[in-house]
């Protein structure tokens, strides 16, 4: 395994600690929190370094999801102009409206992240 491979599961790994100990549990997709698989999936991106449409959305949420106690260490440059170009790619026309979805889902794990701060406990149920 390179150095940065290890530096990438490293990174994931103390995500998912810090997820637990704040959170109470692994990830944020299992928590039930909406957005939640997508999130997981942006964060483990970006300690991978890969560009995705997640890791995208991640970073351009970093601000909100750090303040909400999201472990959001290294994001992409660009995030909202590279998110829009890459939905073009694959969405055609109807990258605008993707794009918007993907702000709308972020904003909804940031406040549901809130309210599970706010009341210092996880009550989303993921069954």
């Amino acid at each position: 395994m390179s150095g940065k491979e290890r530096t990438a599961v490293a990174r994931h790994a103390a995500a998912v600690r810090w997820i637990r100990a704040r959170f109470g549990g692994p990830s944020f997709g299992e928590l039930g929190l909406p957005g939640g698989e997508e999130v997981d999936a942006g964060l483990a991106d970006l300690a991978h370094g890969r560009t995705t449409p997640e890791s995208l959305a991640v970073s351009l949420a970093a601000p909100r999801l750090r303040r909400e106690g999201v472990p959001v260490n290294n994001v992409l440059d660009d995030p909202e102009r590279r998110l829009y170009e890459l939905l073009s790619k694959t969405e055609g026309d109807l990258a605008h409206a993707r794009y918007n979805a993907w702000l709308r889902r972020f904003v909804s794990f940031a406040d549901a992240c809130r309210l599970v701060r706010v009341a210092g406990q996880v009550s989303c149920d993921a069954s």
